[in-house]
């Protein structure tokens, strides 16, 4: 089994790439599912949180993500140390559930900050998926149910494509030719299925 990973910002195009491998065979790991799964789940993650941040979880003990992110996302610190508790039980949790795919000859680990929380140190090779700026903004409108002016600072809050083409061993452009990136994505799936068969 060969772990890739899987990134890029928001409204690229990461999942449409993730299901076209996933129909040739791969498996699928989303860290961000990861993630929710053990804010609603995991309580020594979560009273470590409440604990750096004060009062971040509900009466019933559940996560305020809203509340948490408005602390975290305005405070470059906060977010370090967001980070610093969390990676490791994402990490943890990401590698038991790669583990339950081992049946499959490639496991996609999709990341948004893969590189961010240095995670790429599990992966053999990345993909970065990448799409026009102004295709980003209407997807993320259209997927999230928001506005033009949110999507446009969550996108101006992520990593430019230079970040993403310096890292990457492998980038797929999403901008809309659906024919064209399911071509390119079986490609490199046929790439990667022949590096893994030596």
């Amino acid at each position: 089994m060969k772990i890739i990973g899987l990134t890029g910002g928001s409204g690229t195009g990461k999942g449409t790439v993730a299901a076209r491998m996933q129909a040739l065979g791969a498996g699928w790991v989303d860290a961000d599912a990861v993630y929710r799964d053990l804010c609603a789940h995991d309580r020594t993650m979560l009273a470590a949180l409440d604990a750096a941040f004060g009062g971040v979880l509900d009466a019933d003990g559940r996560l305020d993500r809203p509340k948490l992110a408005a602390i975290v996302f305005s405070d470059p610190e906060k977010l370090q140390t967001l980070n610093q508790i969390t990676v490791p039980y994402i990490r943890a949790a990401s590698l038991a559930a790669i583990r339950t795919q081992g049946d499959c000859p490639i496991v996609l680990y999709d990341a948004p900050t893969l590189f961010e929380a240095g995670m790429n140190d599990l992966c053999e090779q990345v993909i970065g998926v990448l799409a026009d700026p102004e295709i980003r903004v209407q997807r993320v409108m259209a997927r999230d149910g928001i506005g033009e002016a949110a999507a446009r600072a969550r996108i101006a809050a992520q990593p430019e494509d230079g970040f993403y083409r310096t890292r990457c061993d492998h980038i797929l452009e999403n901008n809309g030719d659906l024919s064209a990136l399911w071509r390119d994505t079986d490609a490199l799936y046929t790439i990667l299925r022949k590096g893994e068969e030596k």
